[in-house]
């Protein structure tokens, strides 16, 4: 199993489009390449993570994006997601998760939320 990882840069910003389940199997690449995207952003760190593609998340998916998270506030900077399919955004409130990292609309409304701090 694999998770496909499109990185781009907006701006000062790196969103991150993650296709594919986010669980157990493909956590270990998923992690890798959020890292990677948050050390090549600017500094401090704006990263975008777009779950418009994924399907699935467990919580070892939870927290690859919580790992991203600590990375990126522990540098100054931080982190969003947005378009979270339905079930993963159910999932994420009921762990309590979006209270610490929301969830946008839209990636243009997550780089304004990052960018209005």
């Amino acid at each position: 199993m694999s998770i496909e990882t499109v990185i781009t840069k907006v701006d000062r910003a790196m969103v991150v489009g993650l296709i594919g389940d986010l669980d157990l199997a493909t956590a270990p690449e998923a992690r890798q390449q959020l890292l990677r995207a948050v050390h090549e952003s600017a500094d401090p760190p704006v990263v975008v993570v777009d779950l418009l593609g994924v399907d699935f998340l467990d919580a070892v998916g939870i927290g690859v994006l919580l790992a991203g998270v600590v990375v990126c506030r522990s540098r100054g900077g931080d982190l969003a997601l947005c378009r979270a399919e339905p079930q993963v955004l159910a999932l994420l409130d009921v762990t309590r998760v979006g209270e610490i990292l929301p969830s946008y609309p839209s990636i243009d409304a997550a780089l304004a939320a990052l960018a209005a701090g």
